[in-house]
């Protein structure tokens, strides 16, 4: 069973489940460890954690002098609210993009990457996702040109690990999910730097060199003694279920299931991400079109993909019954069709309006959606500002 105490009753032989922290780098201090030296739980102490989750089927309990008993959970943390999950996923978001720049620079130097490593960060990534599942998602698809690449990595280990569980994987097989994810793009370290920050569209020429990634991944992660399913996610990720992806135009049941996942998470963030060439589409108008594209995608893990995001995920544009323009704030609780929403426009003035939140799930609400907007009709408003503001703390 997994306890929450304060980190005065820690004691050598407690087994500590959890830290709840990112900040914390120390060789001998981290999630899943035996407390085994005094000098573990001082740096613990100094680190300014207040709580930690520890494990009594591994290690010794607490000593209580008094009658009562703190709960015992069965869960690592509660779920929150989205305003209070969207700073710490901010900064989560700001230490993974530094982890994996370390991990890239490494990479072009020759070095090798210790994958096993990265497992605190996917730890990190996958508790975000318990807390609220929206907040880290959002705040990951705000990138910029410079910090594309490190962050896409980010937003397809959170979006792997949101399809996993999705899917009823166990939590072993999530925790490979996410770590995948983060990897997946691992040899675009070996792609020349003016082809992959290239502030325009590739060439022909530049765009076979780019299509090299997969194969220069699987490389490096072979060097590097990472495990095969890391190895086939970096390599396939591409494919199609029709066989004409690449690199090998594998096809159906020959891609697996892990990098069947990957083709779904890399498309999407890729598709609704801002390029320096082209705005990134509507997140409502991504997953209808991705929907369209036949023998593109796993159509189980698709349809699985759109439960875990939503129809309407945060930042998409709508239209409303009403005639009023929307952006997707948050998932609504109960329904993929009724988000919070926040109105900027009318239709029927055809002038903006004062911004409004407007829960589609509440009993006494009217309106409703009649369908996705497209984000280039309104490229004068800065919609991330919207979206973001209700969910400000």
């Amino acid at each position: 069973m997994i306890q929450l105490i304060p980190v005065a009753e820690l004691r050598t032989g407690m087994y500590v489940h959890k830290l709840e922290v990112f900040w914390l780098k120390h060789a001998q201090v981290h999630n899943d460890m035996l407390l085994t030296q005094q000098e573990q739980i001082q740096t613990i102490i100094e680190s300014g954690i207040k709580e930690v989750w520890i494990d009594l089927d591994k290690g010794v309990h607490p000593e209580r002098t008094g009658p009562s008993t703190p709960p015992v959970l069965t869960a690592v943390s509660g779920r929150r609210n989205l305003c209070e999950e969207v700073a710490q996923a901010q900064a989560i978001c700001l230490n993974a993009k530094g982890q994996v720049m370390d991990m890239f620079s490494d990479a072009r130097l020759g070095k090798t990457i210790d994958t096993v490593s990265t497992l605190p960060l996917v730890d990190e990534i996958g508790g975000s996702i318990s807390r609220h599942p929206a907040a880290l998602l959002s705040v990951v698809r705000l990138k910029t040109h410079d910090d594309y690449t490190y962050l896409h990595s980010v937003a397809v280990c959170a979006l792997m690990i949101s399809l996993a569980r999705q899917l009823n994987l166990d939590e072993k097989l999530v925790l490979r999910a996410g770590t995948a994810g983060l990897l997946h793009d691992v040899g675009k370290a070996g792609i020349a730097l003016e082809i992959l920050n290239k502030p325009g569209k590739l060439t022909d020429d530049e765009f076979r060199i780019m299509k090299q990634h997969p194969v220069l991944g699987e490389a490096l992660l072979r060097k590097s003694g990472g495990d095969d399913d890391l190895l086939d996610v970096a390599l396939h990720h591409h494919e199609k279920i029709d066989g004409s992806g690449y690199p090998h135009g594998l096809k159906g049941p020959a891609i697996s299931l892990l990098s069947r996942m990957a083709a779904v998470c890399d498309v999407y963030d890729a598709v609704t991400s801002d390029r320096p060439y082209k705005s990134g589409w509507n997140p409502a108008s991504a997953m209808r079109q991705m929907a369209s594209w036949n023998g593109h995608f796993d159509r189980k893990v698709f349809y699985a993909f759109v439960k875990a995001v939503g129809i309407y995920p945060p930042g998409s544009v709508v239209r409303l019954a009403s005639g009023r323009i929307a952006v997707v704030a948050e998932p609504g609780d109960d329904s993929l069709l009724t988000p919070k929403v926040c109105v900027f426009w009318s239709l029927a003035s055809n002038q903006r309006t004062r911004p409004e939140i407007v829960d589609l799930a509440d009993r006494f609400c009217w309106d409703s959606i009649s369908g996705p907007e497209e984000k280039s009709n309104w490229g004068d408003i800065d919609i991330n500002a919207l979206w973001m503001q209700p969910i400000a703390c």
